[in-house]
């Protein structure tokens, strides 16, 4: 029984029609990225290739436009796929696709422009679509950005099964077997590749575009929480996040002794009012920059507010934390905003936490050194022993730079 060639043309048009319309709608109301519509040109070319073969016989005429239409899949998806990929571009020019197209087509056109046996019609178009899935496969399968999904191999699979169509065709032409029952057999295997490469092609469109709409929200809640967690100024986690990150290393049972030291800028509002705004942010970089060049992997630092900042230093005694403040300030020696009108000096204040001592309540005992250290002339050390209502004032020591 021989296949009703009109019938299978009828059922690849609609195939191709809907999916194509399927991706138009969700193109016009989703949102959708670069490459889409080459995909959704791709489906209704083939379409409209598919509905110039069924007038093929009362108009010939059409037959090389619909041929084109056809042969055009696979290059069209691809271009559609480098423009989704354009961060990962390929070593191959693009150009090389389209010329690729051309030479395949008008080496088929010359066939036909010559009225060449149908059977070399048939092996002529078969061997161009053949070779033009087989480099649309492999192009694919290059795509680092892509090719490890399990959509892309699909993909890859149905161009692979499409060139493996068109290789057996290519064969029967060349034997001479191009009608009667394998003829039918393979155009029927030819509207099958067509309808099921239409359907994954929607498959991988939007699942492509879903891929890449997630992954874009999920840098956008990164980016987000790093907006909440950090302070854009310094770089450093705000005071909220300070308090989240000491809290999380003094719950997990960071070895004792834990040192706080609490420092700002002296004199910080001068720098302002003699430079401006601009030369004070700068100022609080560099401090910041001077912090996190000066400590350890385990070491905790934020900005609390305006010029101030603290650290949490784990498994870190007094005397090591003087050292660490000192680090600091030299390092910040070598960075000055402006060292002759308005020098950087910084002054600390250190406490060792207690055993069961909140964060908050050692940040005010931490305070109150810090404010020793300014009655005691700025630019300086100051460790505070005791409890917060009788602090006892221990070691002191200068840091250096002479403040304003």
């Amino acid at each position: 029984m021989s296949l009703h060639l009109p019938t299978l043309m009828t059922v690849c048009i609609a195939a191709l029609a809907t999916s194509a319309a399927v991706m138009t709608l969700h193109g016009l109301t989703q949102r959708t990225y670069r490459g889409y519509g080459w995909w959704v040109a791709a489906q209704w070319l083939l379409a409209l290739g598919c509905l110039l073969h069924l007038f093929r016989d009362s108009s010939p005429e059409l037959l090389p436009l619909g041929n084109l239409l056809l042969l055009q899949w696979p290059i069209v998806v691809l271009a559609g796929m480098r423009r989704f990929c354009l961060r990962h571009a390929s070593r191959v020019p693009q150009s090389l696709d389209w010329l690729l197209l051309a030479l395949v087509y008008l080496v088929w056109l010359a066939t036909w422009a010559a009225h060449g046996s149908l059977a070399a019609r048939v092996a002529a178009f078969a061997a161009g679509a053949c070779a033009l899935h087989l480099y649309g496969a492999l192009m694919l399968s290059r795509m680092a950005e892509l090719r490890e999904g399990s959509t892309m191999k699909l993909l890859v699979s149905v161009e692979l099964a499409s060139a493996a169509v068109q290789a057996v065709r290519l064969g029967l032409a060349l034997s001479d077997g191009i009608d009667g029952a394998a003829g039918d057999r393979m155009l029927l295997a030819s509207g099958l590749v067509i309808v099921v490469s239409s359907l994954v092609m929607v498959y991988l469109a939007l699942m492509l575009t879903n891929e890449r709409s997630e992954a874009n929200l999920r840098a956008m809640h990164r980016k987000l929480r790093y907006l909440a967690d950090i302070d854009v100024l310094t770089r450093v986690p705000n005071r909220r996040h300070f308090h989240e990150l000491a809290a999380r290393v003094l719950d997990a049972g960071a070895a004792p002794p834990c040192t706080l030291m609490m420092f700002d800028v002296d004199h910080f509002k001068r720098i302002n009012d003699l430079l401006g705004h601009a030369a004070g942010d700068e100022a609080l970089r560099q401090v910041a920059r001077c912090v996190r060049d000066s400590l350890r992997t385990p070491d905790v630092a934020g900005r609390l507010g305006g010029d101030e900042f603290a650290v949490l230093l784990p498994g870190t005694g007094i005397d090591h934390a003087m050292t660490v403040a000192t680090r600091i300030v030299a390092r910040l020696a070598d960075r000055q905003v402006a060292p002759t009108h308005a020098p950087l000096s910084l002054s600390f204040g250190i406490v060792q936490m207690h055993d069961g001592e909140s964060l908050d309540d050692a940040l005010r005992r931490a305070d109150q050194a810090l404010y020793e250290a300014k009655r005691q002339g700025r630019s300086r050390a100051v460790a505070a022993f005791g409890l917060e209502a009788r602090p006892v004032f221990g070691e002191s020591r200068s840091l250096g730079l002479t403040s304003l």
